[in-house]
């Protein structure tokens, strides 16, 4: 299942950024990336959690994730821990300090 480039549309006014995860080779999140980007929205296409950076969440308070393929919930749920994790560290103000 693919979102939408409407839904996609939605859903950035109500995100600072945008995490999409699935395969680097995918030719429909590298589009929606561009989307993105020309709206606005800075957009990172990682494949498993660890590749998320706490540097691009600094001041960030709402994330949208974008998911590539229906097979993906296992990373989904590692994604939305992490980024669970950034946001303790960023109200403690300790993001800088996370190992990355």
């Amino acid at each position: 299942m693919h979102i939408h480039q409407g839904i996609l549309s939605n859903l950035l006014p109500q995100v600072q950024i945008v995490v999409m995860i699935g395969s680097r080779a995918s030719d429909h999140l590298r589009e929606l990336m561009r989307i993105a980007e020309y709206k606005g929205r800075p957009a990172y296409r990682i494949e498993a959690a660890s590749e998320l950076q706490p540097r691009w969440f600094s001041g960030v308070e709402e994330v949208g994730i974008v998911v590539g393929a229906t097979d993906l919930e296992p990373v989904v749920r590692e994604v939305k821990d992490r980024l669970e994790q950034f946001s303790a560290a960023q109200d403690k103000g300790m993001l800088e300090g996370l190992a990355q």
